[in-house]
C-alpha cells in the first residue's frame, strides 16, 4: 500500500477543460485551459499587492497589480499537442497584455474555477467529499 505522501503526490488533482474556443483569435482552433498549482497561485496572489514606504514623512504607499495575463500564459495550451501556446512567459504576458480585456478576463476567470481557487473551504470540503463516494470514510 502506497503512503499517504505518495498518493497525495501522485494525485491527479489538477482540472482542465478542453474544447475551449478563442474565435477572435484564432478561428476554428481548440484550447486547451488548466488550473494552477497552489504554488502558482501563492505567487500570484502574493505578487497582487505591493507595499511600498516612500520615505518616512509620508507613510506607506500601496499599489494594486493586475497579472491575470501571467495566469492565462501559465494556463493556455494547444489541446493537440498539450503544449503550452506560450512556452515563454513573459512573451505569452507582452502577447496578452495587449489582447482584448474582455476575453483574457473570461479566461482568468476559467483558470481561477479550474483551480478551485472560486470556492470557500466549506465548498471546496463538500465537493472533495462527494468525488470520493459513499465507499470512503
Amino acid at each position: 500500500m502506497a503512503s499517504l505522501k505518495d498518493l497525495i503526490r501522485g494525485a491527479d488533482d489538477i482540472r482542465s477543460q478542453d474544447d475551449v474556443e478563442i474565435p477572435e483569435w484564432a478561428p476554428g482552433a481548440l484550447f486547451r485551459v488548466t488550473g494552477l498549482p497552489s504554488g502558482d497561485w501563492e505567487k500570484y496572489q502574493n505578487s497582487l499587492t505591493k507595499m511600498t514606504r516612500r520615505d518616512e514623512a509620508s507613510g506607506i504607499e500601496m499599489t494594486i497589480q493586475s497579472r491575470k495575463a501571467e495566469i492565462v500564459a501559465k494556463a493556455l495550451r494547444d489541446q493537440e499537442t498539450g503544449e503550452l501556446v506560450f512556452p515563454d512567459l513573459r512573451e505569452g504576458i507582452s502577447i496578452l497584455s495587449k489582447r482584448s480585456g474582455g476575453i483574457v478576463n473570461g479566461l482568468f476567470n476559467l483558470v481561477r474555477h479550474l483551480s478551485d481557487e472560486d470556492r470557500d473551504f466549506t465548498q471546496k470540503v463538500a465537493a472533495a467529499e462527494a468525488d470520493f463516494g459513499d465507499g470512503q470514510s
